[in-house]
């Protein structure tokens, strides 16, 4: 289901009816939101906003960047299985795999950093607002 969400969430991202400005101005918006979102549900304090902000953006392009790598890989299996043979199946699969662990490895890393900003039950809720946040969006998406 995260999956699906994001995938709709990229999908409409990059929505070839919209123009570059309006793409750069929704992003724009979307980020506004997720700020004010996240402030708001992690009742986060000037000073850990502060300090919570550059750190979560890190993760978060460094997430995404995981994700457009593995996303690539998985297109590219698509594109290509028939041709390939079962070696470089074989290598797609245990680097898909890898990927996966890198993610984790990631979160792992990025839930220390976040645990040295805000106590533990702030640093639960970074992960339940992310959820959270993707369903207002989906939520707001319908009903346009």
């Amino acid at each position: 289901m995260m999956r699906s969400l994001s995938v709709l969430f990229i999908v409409v991202m990059i929505s070839p009816s919209l123009f570059a400005q309006d793409k750069d101005d929704a992003r724009q918006r979307i980020q506004e939101e997720k700020v004010a979102f996240f402030n708001e549900n992690l009742d986060l304090s000037k000073a850990e906003a502060q300090k919570f902000w550059p750190v979560y953006n890190d993760y978060q392009n460094r997430k995404n960047r995981l994700s457009n790598e593995k996303r690539t890989l998985m297109r590219y299996y698509s594109e290509n299985a028939g041709n390939m043979s079962d070696r470089e199946i074989s290598e797609t699969l245990d680097r898909y795999i890898a990927y996966e662990k890198r993610e984790i490895e990631l979160l792992e890393s990025f839930n220390e950093k976040f645990r040295e900003i805000l106590p533990d039950d702030k640093v639960l809720k970074i992960y339940i607002t992310e959820v959270q946040f993707k369903d207002y969006l989906l939520k707001k998406l319908r009903t346009r």
